[in-house]
């Protein structure tokens, strides 16, 4: 039993068309009609709340969650690298949850078109969410079930707050390495200067999280910037960016990022800072994510 909150103009749209996404595989046009909301009032009642917007848009509505006597559960889906504690200036430790979805994609024209798997019909893009203190609850199980019911694919993450901060590691290279190609996935691939500034980019953004405690790395995909040599790793990764999924979730997405980059980034500028590690092809790269250059 699902609603869905927008306002203005995207109530209007989304209550006269539906949610409409167009499969970036097979290009499949998908409608889907849900119950639509407005606003959320403080005595409104919901098992479970996913907020799903953009970084600076999730922090905006924590004083409206906030107004809600009755919300116990409340999952914040997306890039971030500053961890949990924002959101405890309006809503309570037990309250908050993390996570990302591994569904992925952007606009092509009116289009919003996605992609959630490796292949066609394989939906094995999971939800990524966890605890604060990384511990699995009754109600952790009973979120996974939630997703999985609906075919959705789930990873409970022990330590949610460094697997979003290796994201950005992944992230904020990637998005800059297809910008400074002007969206061009394939160009990237076969830049092999651009290549080689990528890995090394990630290797410093995830050496700079070890040297800070982050030692995990996550997802563990990313173990592979680090062992294999540069050589192999520009073969591995122009493979990468030739794939159907990186265009859609890499080259439609990089354009419309740039503001979040900037606030993680400037996040990230206070971990490199105790960690006292240089990271001129991050930087580099960044710029690109930030604007024209």
């Amino acid at each position: 039993d699902v609603s869905l909150l927008a306002r203005g103009e995207t109530f209007a749209t989304l209550s006269r068309d539906g949610v409409v996404l167009v499969d970036g595989f097979t290009g499949d046009r998908r409608s889907t009609h849900v119950h639509m909301v407005e606003s959320l009032a403080p005595n409104d009642r919901y098992d479970l709340v996913i907020v799903a917007m953009r970084k600076s848009s999730r922090q905006a509505v924590c004083p409206i969650l906030a107004a809600n006597e009755t919300l116990e559960n409340i999952l914040f889906v997306g890039n971030d690298v500053s961890g949990f504690q924002h959101y405890f200036e309006f809503l309570s430790h037990e309250q908050v949850l993390l996570g990302f979805p591994g569904a992925g994609g952007g606009w092509d024209g009116d289009d919003l078109v996605f992609i959630d798997g490796e292949k066609p019909g394989k939906r094995d893009g999971p939800v990524y969410f966890g605890e604060l203190d990384g511990r699995t609850r009754e109600r952790t199980e009973r979120i996974r079930e939630l997703f999985e019911g609906a075919g959705i694919p789930v990873n409970v993450e022990a330590n949610i707050d460094g697997w979003l901060k290796y994201h950005f590691a992944f992230m904020a290279p990637t998005t800059g390495a297809v910008l400074k190609h002007k969206g061009d996935v394939q160009a990237v691939a076969a830049d092999k200067a651009t290549l080689r500034q990528y890995i090394l980019a990630c290797r410093e953004a995830g050496d700079v999280l070890r040297a800070v405690g982050y030692r995990k790395r996550q997802p563990p995909v990313f173990n592979l910037y680090y062992w294999q040599p540069v050589w192999l790793g520009i073969r591995l990764f122009r493979s990468f960016f030739t794939s159907r999924k990186v265009e859609i979730q890499m080259g439609l997405h990089a354009g419309e990022v740039g503001e979040e980059v900037q606030q993680m980034n400037e996040e990230f500028e206070v971990l490199k800072a105790e960690a006292e590690i240089d990271t001129p092809n991050l930087n580099e790269l960044v710029r690109y994510a930030l604007g024209p250059v």
